[in-house]
């Protein structure tokens, strides 16, 4: 090890540098504290043996001034002086001296001392070293996790595009929507669209737990739910002899779709499929698992429709719940997703569907997206936290 010696007396100056050597270190000299202090700035010295009385700069104010120049290594310093009083070890102690040999030095005490300051030396040099790993491990993580982080976002965007207008129209309806993901992407999905001209589509579906694997696989199904029956679309059979494509029954696209998403890994969804036919005005349903839709009468108060029925993907033969139901201009169908009803309170009550139900009703009158916009901050309150625990998805049709 390198050890700077300091001392202005040349005769023991050179007795402790033949002992130092004598143990293997390399020991530079120096007649005073300036020329010291100098060589420490200059270089990587990290041990220091200083006698206490010199001109210049005393050993004791050597020691302040390394304290104070907060080097980046750590300096170990040991003060030696014929002073033995016990203010002299405190005023020392209070200078940052790390260890004292009084006067006259006996030879087994110097190697003792020495060897001890290695030790520590060594110890503070493995620590250092360990937390410059974990700085360059953190600055690690923290660029993985940044690049994590801008993946979901930009996973986020591509997953809202594939969501409708939030003022979509198509014949003989219109929909406003409303989304609060449980993260930067959801397993809630949904969307509007015309099936041919006389009849529309709508659907909100979610699948099964959170994070990426969740929104992959909503992802998967909103591709999957196209009415272009030409990419084989559930929803719409097509007949490549006469070119034609008919549109399939809620029950029909549901049975279609369980066939398809027979899951290995117990990964299932559930979802509500409406399709509003102009000429009948007439709504039909086929509901697999999903929280029941609300249907909202101009005028009339709202009501609960279906029973629920079994989630798709769970097995290869299961029974839907299919429903009809004749509906007029300024009627409203709401979905939600179970995030809505299970939101819970500081005291872990859920928001349940008698207050969404009492909502509805009160505020029918709304246009709505100001109903949507109502109940979504009626369920942020009733949650007072920022983070919810499961999407909250809501859509809501109107017949025009």
């Amino acid at each position: 090890m390198k050890i700077l010696l300091v001392d202005d007396y040349p005769i023991a100056c050179s007795v402790h540098s033949l002992l130092l050597r004598s143990q293997g270190h390399e020991v530079i000299e120096a007649a005073d504290g300036e020329l010291a202090w100098r060589l420490i700035e200059e270089s990587t010295i990290s041990f220091v043996v200083s006698d206490w009385m010199m001109p210049n700069l005393p050993g004791v104010d050597l020691c302040r001034r390394i304290r104070a120049a907060e080097f980046e290594r750590y300096v170990y310093v040991i003060l030696c002086t014929a002073r033995g009083a016990k203010s002299d070890l405190v005023e020392g102690m209070d200078a940052g001296a790390d260890d004292f040999i009084v006067k006259p030095i006996s030879p087994e005490e110097f190697r003792v001392k020495v060897r001890a300051g290695e030790r520590m030396l060594s110890l503070q040099q493995g620590l250092a070293e360990k937390n410059r790993q974990l700085v360059e491990i953190n600055s690690q993580l923290q660029l993985a996790h940044t690049r994590v982080e801008d993946d979901l976002k930009a996973a986020a965007w591509m997953q809202q595009r594939l969501l409708p207008l939030v003022t979509q129209r198509a014949p003989g309806v219109r929909c406003s929507w409303r989304i609060q993901p449980s993260g930067y992407i959801a397993g809630d999905i949904f969307n509007l669209f015309p099936l041919d001209q006389d009849e529309t589509g709508f659907y909100l579906l979610d699948v099964c737990g959170h994070g990426v694997p969740a929104a992959m696989m909503s992802v998967a199904l909103s591709m999957v739910l196209t009415p272009d029956a030409t990419q084989g679309s559930p929803l719409r059979r097509y007949d490549a002899v006469s070119g034609r494509s008919q549109t399939l029954s809620p029950e029909e696209a549901i049975r279609e779709l369980n066939r398809r998403f027979q899951s290995k890994d117990d990964r299932f969804f559930t979802i509500i499929y409406g399709v509003f036919d102009t000429c009948s005005s007439t709504l039909r349903f086929a509901q697999a698992g999903h929280p029941s839709p609300i249907l909202i009468r101009r005028g009339n108060g709202s009501t609960v429709l279906g029973t629920g029925g079994m989630p798709v993907g769970l097995w290869p033969e299961i029974e839907f719940d299919c429903f009809d139901i004749s509906v007029c201009p300024g009627d409203r169908i709401v979905l939600y997703s179970d995030g809505v009803t299970e939101c819970v309170n500081r005291n872990g009550d859920t928001f349940g569907e008698g207050r969404l139900l009492a909502y509805l009703s009160d505020k029918q009158e709304l246009p709505l997206g100001e109903l949507l916009n109502g109940l979504l901050s009626e369920i942020k309150i009733w949650h007072a936290n920022s983070d919810f625990s499961d999407d909250v998805s809501l859509l809501a049709v109107e017949i025009t």
